[in-house]
């Protein structure tokens, strides 16, 4: 495909594949060498869940199978490489593996903060493609929105929606990252209107997950908060939609699949 006229550089967070892998991963998000109670930490948790993050591989199918869907779509040469902020392949590597005519960079992250904006611009940046545009704002189509409330009904499984509560669910931010003006949160409740219009689950609440260890105020409410204030109001089934998410990783596995579970077990 060398006449390729647009190519796609679909970019996400990444997460280690293997627990040799979590040194790396911690030292370059974080910008520093991880202490050893952070990699007893973090190792604890990834061995838990298999020992690896499942988001490499679910990044690079999603790779597939949407240059799949574009070449079949608009019917002219267009590939799509993956890359990562914090993992191997890198954004650099996705890039130098694209020489169309003109390349744009997706990020897998649907609800465009302006925290993880500025992120992958300065990748993009420091891999030498600052005119590379990022698209942002697809939470929007309504594919997306349709694709979810698909998954809620799978999971229902016939099961009547009115007999549920559903907690959606996105990651936490520090509240002083979410600045006057940014769209995080206003974006992420018109999607949630959207699923509830789709679904009609018998109640929802809408909360936010994984919070940090660094201290300070972050987002409220929290997951835990949620199931607590649906369980008071006598909900004792519950379906946990992590909505900010397209990929599992290791906030879906052991954060909601784990801890959540445990906690609502517990009440």
């Amino acid at each position: 495909m060398t006449d390729s006229l647009v190519d796609v550089a679909l970019l996400a967070y990444g997460g280690p594949t293997d627990l040799e892998r979590i040194p790396d991963f911690l030292r370059r998000m974080t910008g520093r060498e991880p202490t050893a109670e952070t990699l007893k930490f973090v190792e604890g948790r990834y061995e838990t869940i298999g020992g690896g993050s499942p988001l490499p591989e679910m990044t690079a199918r999603q790779a597939r199978a949407l240059q799949a869907r574009l070449v079949q779509e608009l019917a002219f040469p267009l590939r799509v490489r993956h890359g990562f902020l914090y993992a191997e392949p890198s954004v650099a590597e996705c890039l130098a593996g694209l020489d169309g005519h003109e390349v744009v960079a997706l990020p897998l992250s649907p609800f465009g903060s302006r925290l993880t904006f500025d992120k992958y611009r300065e990748a993009l940046d420091a891999a030498g493609a600052a005119h590379v545009p990022i698209l942002q704002g697809w939470f929007a189509g309504i594919g997306f929105v349709k694709a979810i409330s698909k998954r809620i009904a799978e999971a229902l499984d016939g099961c009547d929606a009115d007999e549920w509560a559903v907690l959606f669910t996105a990651h936490n931010v520090p509240l002083e990252n979410v600045h006057e003006g940014d769209p995080y949160v206003d974006q992420l409740q018109q999607t949630i209107a959207q699923l509830v219009a789709l679904t009609t689950p018998g109640d929802w609440r809408f909360a936010f997950q994984s919070k940090g260890r660094s201290g300070g105020e972050w987002l409220e409410p929290e997951a835990e908060d949620a199931v607590r204030m649906l369980a008071a109001d006598g909900w004792r089934k519950l379906l946990v939609v992590p909505v900010g998410f397209v990929s599992d990783n290791i906030e879906t596995q052991y954060d909601l699949d784990i801890e959540l579970r445990e906690f609502a077990e517990g009440l």
